[in-house]
């Protein structure tokens, strides 16, 4: 008994082992490219991350700017606040040495039997208000007044409404035209 063997490469041989190969490459290329994909994906997945911590602080960082926008546009009208309060009493400052003689002016005017209840500035116009015991301690008021007060008026001039013995009155003076705050009345009796 004899065996043979055919070493020769047959044409079924050569296609076999070309499909082989052939099938070899695509797995190798299949394979390559999920590598890829993969590697792609992970690259991907890590950005991602990166760019969400990196928008988690920058959100962090927003807020933090509105609460300092915040308290900036708070300081702005505080210090807005406080340079009106400044121009005013700048501006009393300007008037500053003209109070100390009004004042005066207007303790030495005052009769014992007469009592200001109120001084105020107002357009150029002082006012004041005040009570009396009767008529004519408001009128030698009104004549004795300092030659600071220019062009002085009785504007108003009645009764306290709850007190029976007092007499109410308003006084206009200075060189503005008195406001029409006040509407003007004759004495009551």
């Amino acid at each position: 008994m004899t065996i043979r063997i055919n070493l020769v490469a047959t044409r079924e041989f050569r296609a076999l082992r070309r499909k082989r190969r052939a099938i070899v490459a695509c797995v190798a290329i299949l394979c390559l490219a999920a590598v890829t994909l993969a590697a792609g994906n992970v690259i991907q997945l890590r950005r991602q991350a990166a760019l969400e911590a990196e928008l988690a602080e920058q959100k962090k960082l927003i807020a933090g700017l509105r609460r300092e926008t915040r308290a900036v546009k708070m300081m702005e009208e505080r210090i807005q606040r406080q340079r009106r309060r400044n121009q005013a009493v700048e501006s009393w400052l300007q008037h500053g040495a003209r109070y100390p003689r009004v004042l005066r002016g207007l303790s030495a005017a005052a009769p014992e039997r007469l009592w200001l209840t109120r001084y105020a500035e107002s357009q150029g116009t002082t006012i004041l208000e005040g009570r009396a015991t009767d008529d004519e301690s408001i009128a030698r008021f009104l004549r004795s007044l300092s030659p600071v007060f220019e062009d002085r008026r009785l504007v108003e001039a009645g009764r306290v409404p709850d007190d029976e013995g007092l007499r109410r009155f308003v006084i206009h003076a200075g060189d503005g035209a008195a406001p029409d705050s006040v509407p003007s009345r004759s004495p009551r009796g």
